[in-house]
């Protein structure tokens, strides 16, 4: 397990399981770095114990397995759609809200 960054920024923990010769969990990466997120990338190729995390968490077999706070967002493929639908920082800032324990937008 490897962090890419471990700085408290204010977003909500992103979490992306990985593993090194995936072509999309590099994506996944890029697209995460180029929206300034940060984030923790684990390697399920390394830890038996963590791809078995990963399958309970996501109920997937496949990486990229991605988390924003507690919405499992998929794999790259969904996080690409919802950057290009302009809806992946709303979410960022949303699951930011609900980790610092605020309400939602709109409402409770």
């Amino acid at each position: 397990m490897t962090a890419e960054s471990s700085e408290s920024t204010g977003q909500p923990p992103i979490v992306v399981y990985q593993s090194p010769l995936c072509p999309f969990c590099h994506f996944a990466k890029r697209l995460l770095k180029k929206r300034g997120l940060t984030f923790e990338s684990i390697n399920v190729q390394l830890s038996s114990a963590k791809k078995e995390e990963m399958i309970q968490r996501a109920k997937r077999l496949t990486v990229p397995q991605i988390f924003i706070g507690e919405t499992h967002v998929g794999g790259y493929d969904e996080l690409a759609a919802l950057d290009r639908d302009d809806r992946l920082m709303p979410l960022v800032e949303a699951e930011a809200r609900r980790a610092a324990g605020e309400p939602p937008v709109g409402g409770a």
